[in-house]
């Protein structure tokens, strides 16, 4: 991290532990406080993250790619479905399908150019709008995580009676 990180990163903390009087006001926990202080930290840091982006030429851009595909390899997959690929890019799956065919956006397709397009994650990685796809993919994990439980929970009490 260079001088010009640090002095922002500094900044943006100063900024949001001086502006903490809402919070301050609120009758919660600590740890709730903590949690809403960490999740404005996160604010400003994808806004952060956002202007860095777009500062970047395509060759770092390129670099940053290769950079973010070592590090986050074992947790993604090697290909995105089409589905998902629009909701990255907010079109729809038909306008995804039609970047693949027109080369916009890297991808081949199974069986012969008839079959699923595969879309490979990597181009993704340095998008902005990337970081929201994976905390939306957390989510459902979690949710789907909560809702196996829940079965089994009931399915335990079904077993008891």
């Amino acid at each position: 991290m260079d001088d010009k990180m640090s002095s922002e990163l500094a900044t943006i903390y100063g900024k949001i532990k001086n502006d903490t009087s809402h919070v301050e006001r609120e009758a919660i926990s600590e740890k709730a406080k903590s949690y809403v202080e960490l999740y404005r930290y996160s604010i400003e840091l994808e806004k952060q993250k956002e202007i860095a982006y777009q500062e970047l030429s395509d060759s770092e851009k390129q670099e940053a790619q290769n950079v973010l595909k070592k590090v986050t390899a074992s947790n993604l997959p090697e290909f995105l479905p089409v589905s998902e690929v629009a909701m990255i890019l907010d079109v729809s799956p038909q306008m995804v399908r039609r970047y693949c065919a027109e080369g916009k956006i890297s991808a081949k397709q199974r069986l012969d150019d008839r079959g699923k397009w595969l879309i490979p994650t990597e181009q993704f990685l340095t998008k902005p709008e990337f970081s929201m796809y994976i905390k939306q993919k957390e989510v459902n994990r979690l949710k789907s995580i909560k809702a196996a439980n829940t079965m089994l929970q009931m399915t335990d009490e079904d077993d008891e009676v």
